[in-house]
């Protein structure tokens, strides 16, 4: 990768970001039908320089908000939605990251610049399930005398596994009564890091998101990044952040293959013509009540990412519970409007020559996506009533 054709901030236009929809639409369904990465298009936003929206100016990246990354998501995601995915990941690490960097950031940040270097966080297990839901995670780091640290465990979900170059790996620690959790700072090629092929779903499913195992990885001592006691307060701030970001970013990324689908429709009720009409099909008032209901979905949808995105750009503290509630809405919306769509074209939308039940099968992952429906509005009737 390179990035011969980097473009400033300012100069990521409307154009430029239809043009890259439409270029990663184009090789969409292959992924899909074979799960094969998509590496050519993480090629491709490498020489655009794209992977650095969001590294901070200081280190060579474009400084971006996520203002500019919820809108270089959706667009991206309505091409590829796995791409789309990845870049979201990507666009959050390196924010968390910028914020306060780590020991190695510098090189994590160059290699983004130079369009070779993707991050993404390895969370879940396969026995824990989703860490949003609490508990302790399984993956231990055991302290060294020397300072440094030593990683086992079993990672799932690891999406972009075959091009990331640093994991943010969740651990708790080893060797003492009172585990702490934090973060590890690992090397996507480290010692002792293997990739399990295991990903094989019905949607997103050229992400490559297989299971990861740590058997004794060598982590240098300045890549744990804050081990704490489980809910300290201390972290708090840190978390809301992540959370904020996630909430819009996903929701961005969902928003962006309703969008996608949406488009296709119109094109198909013009262009269908039946002999027994003998008139498009977008002349059916029926049809045209049921685009008027996306649409109508659609201008929910970017209004509550547009607001969610200004407000975090600006907020000294971020609101975590708001970009849940945009998350939960969006990503339901979306289903809705896939849903809409499919009813509207029938055997056609089902068919797998056509992106549509694609669209569709992508938009149902949104839905599993953390924070998950039940969280979400716990979260809120408790805020509600003042607990």
């Amino acid at each position: 990768m390179g990035h011969s054709d980097s473009l400033p901030l300012a100069r990521i236009s409307d154009e430029l970001l239809a043009s890259l929809r439409d270029e990663f639409a184009a090789t969409a369904a292959e992924h899909d039908q074979q799960a094969s990465f998509p590496h050519a298009n993480f090629e491709r936003l490498g020489a655009l320089n794209l992977l650095a929206l969001t590294v901070p100016a200081a280190h060579g990246g474009l400084g971006g908000g996520l203002a500019d990354a919820a809108r270089v998501v959706g667009a991206v995601g309505g091409g590829e939605a796995s791409t789309g995915l990845l870049l979201a990941m990507n666009y959050l690490m390196h924010h968390t990251l910028g914020r306060n960097p780590p020991a190695g950031y510098e090189a994590i940040a160059r290699a983004a610049v130079e369009g070779r270097g993707v991050l993404n966080a390895l969370q879940a297990e396969p026995d824990l399930g989703s860490a949003i839901r609490g508990g302790l995670p399984g993956t231990v780091a055991t302290p060294q005398p020397d300072g440094s640290w030593r990683l086992s465990g079993r990672k799932a979900y690891a999406t972009g596994s075959p091009i990331v170059r640093w994991w943010l790996v969740l651990a708790r620690t080893g060797g003492d009564d009172a585990p702490r959790v934090g973060t590890v700072l690992v090397p996507g090629d480290a010692p002792g890091l293997s990739v399990v092929p295991t990903w094989n779903h019905a949607g997103l499913r050229a992400t490559a998101s297989h299971e990861v195992r740590l058997e004794e990885v060598a982590v240098p001592a300045g890549h744990a990044l804050g081990f704490l006691p489980p809910g300290a307060p201390e972290g708090k701030a840190r978390r809301a952040v992540i959370e904020v970001w996630n909430g819009v970013l996903i929701a961005a990324l969902y928003d962006g293959i309703a969008r996608a689908g949406s488009d296709w429709l119109r094109r198909f009720l013009h262009e269908r013509v039946p002999s027994n009409l003998g008139a498009p099909l977008a002349t059916v008032p029926r049809l045209q009540g049921i685009v008027g209901e996306i649409q109508t979905l659609l201008l929910v949808n970017r209004t509550l990412i547009d607001d969610a995105a200004r407000r975090a750009d600006a907020a000294a503290t971020p609101d975590p519970l708001h970009a849940q509630q945009v998350k939960h809405l969006v990503t339901g919306n979306a289903v809705r409007i896939l849903e809409l769509a499919l009813s509207a074209t029938g055997n056609h939308g089902l068919d797998r020559a056509n992106p549509l039940e694609r669209h569709y099968r992508d938009a149902l992952c949104g839905r599993v996506h953390a924070p998950q429906a039940d969280t979400v509005l716990l979260n809120a009737g408790k805020a509600a009533l003042g607990f």
